[in-house]
């Protein structure tokens, strides 16, 4: 939180978690009967699907002038994959037979 370490129940939806996943065994351990799991996705593609470049235009055309070029940048910073669009990855867990999580597929 404001880029530093904080604990994770410290503030609630008010601050970022990140952890280092050991995906495999996490997608393992959700193999068993009645559970089922997406490929890995990348940041950047997850946020494409949920349409977070509809909403960065939103942002922008709602804010003028230097709110744009922010709004840009953000956008930027958490979708490219030389940025943080590849680096973060996302894994779908849900119940068999169900759809998968929305922005993800099987």
């Amino acid at each position: 939180q404001g880029h530093k370490p904080v604990g994770v129940l410290d503030a609630p939806g008010e601050a970022d978690l990140t952890a280092h996943v050991d995906f495999e065994a996490l997608a393992l351990a959700a193999a068993e009967p009645g559970c089922a799991y997406t490929r890995l996705t990348p940041q950047g593609v997850f946020l494409e699907r949920l349409g977070i470049t509809q909403r960065a235009q939103a942002l922008a055309a709602a804010h003028g002038g230097s709110s744009q070029a922010e709004v840009a940048a953000a956008h930027r910073r958490l979708t490219h994959p030389a940025e943080m669009g590849n680096l973060f990855k996302v894994l779908g867990l849900f119940p068999q037979g169900a759809a998968p999580p929305p922005g993800l597929n099987t």
